[in-house]
């Protein structure tokens, strides 16, 4: 499943690897893959979030706003 904000972000991944710390998976100037609450994601610099082999879409806004939230504070 991917989900899009509404309002496109320019997301430092770099940055955000250091923050998300021992949860990256790999990270570049392009994309940050890591684990939250044992879901496999993928960020990219417009605010796009990649879950992987997860579903619940109700959970996956709470999950994105939250990521979201804790990389552009």
């Amino acid at each position: 499943m991917m989900l899009a904000p509404l309002t496109p972000y320019d997301i430092d991944l770099l940055r955000s690897a250091d923050v998300l710390g021992h949860c990256v998976l790999r990270s570049s100037e392009e994309m940050l893959e890591f684990m939250y609450e044992d879901i496999k994601l993928t960020l990219y610099r417009n605010g796009n979030l990649m879950f992987y082999h997860y579903t619940d879409i109700e959970h996956g806004y709470k999950i994105a706003d939250m990521v979201l939230d804790m990389l552009t504070a």
